[in-house]
């Protein structure tokens, strides 16, 4: 807002003074006094903002503002606990439940990362997945054996049965979209939805540094 708009603001409010910026953010008249509107509220100008916010004008921003001094932190060592999310997206060939060389060996490459005290009495889910061609009752029953077959192979590496749990959800929640596409092309588009998400309940457990407000008492 520049002068000549806030004079005119001035005008339409009753008021005659010329608009300074004695307080950031806010109109001023003559006489340092903030300018308010006929219902008492403060004038702003453009440049008010949360920071330049005083009390006598914009109390209650102040009290929210200031019950926390963000010039003032501690650092203290805090957990944090990130979910293990493991996805192949290539385990399988179109219209198969039956895992590729390459998807065997994406799975073994996952167990290899994993430490037998990371799986020590943790569980994990296996979600499968088909793409959209096709009859959805089809797709879902075809999913369901995606992910008894995943299971299959993780229990014959040594994983416990009943830690596992398992579930078909045919061609939902697609990672891409083949649009315009037809034939080959499509099927090879839609590769990546033919998939298994596998979800493991173990965390990693970092150690790591955190600035933490201090409240002003």
């Amino acid at each position: 807002m520049n002068n000549i708009t806030q004079a005119l603001v001035l005008v339409g409010l009753g008021m005659s003074s010329v608009a300074v910026y004695a307080a950031p953010g806010y109109v001023d008249d003559s006489g340092a006094s903030i300018v308010r509107t006929g219902s008492g509220d403060c004038l702003h100008t453009g440049r008010w903002s949360i920071p330049n916010a005083i009390a006598e004008c914009d109390p209650e921003i102040v009290a929210k503002r200031d019950a926390v001094d963000v010039a003032a932190v501690e650092v203290v060592m805090v957990t944090k606990e990130n979910p293990v999310r493991l996805q192949g997206d290539t385990l399988f060939p179109f219209d198969s439940a039956e895992l590729t060389s390459n998807g065997k060996a994406a799975l073994d490459n996952m167990l290899s990362t994993l430490t037998a005290e990371s799986l020590r009495n943790q569980k994990l889910e296996i979600r499968g997945y088909t793409d959209e061609i096709g009859d959805d009752a089809y797709n879902l029953d075809l999913s369901k054996r995606r992910a008894a077959a995943v299971r299959d192979y993780l229990v014959s590496k040594g994983l416990v049965p009943s830690f596992i749990s398992m579930q078909g959800l045919g061609e939902a929640d697609p990672v891409v979209n083949c649009a315009g596409k037809r034939g080959p092309a499509l099927i090879e588009c839609l590769g990546p939805n033919r998939r298994t998400e596998i979800e493991f309940s173990a965390v990693e457990v970092k150690q790591v540094e955190e600035t933490v407000p201090v409240k002003k008492q």
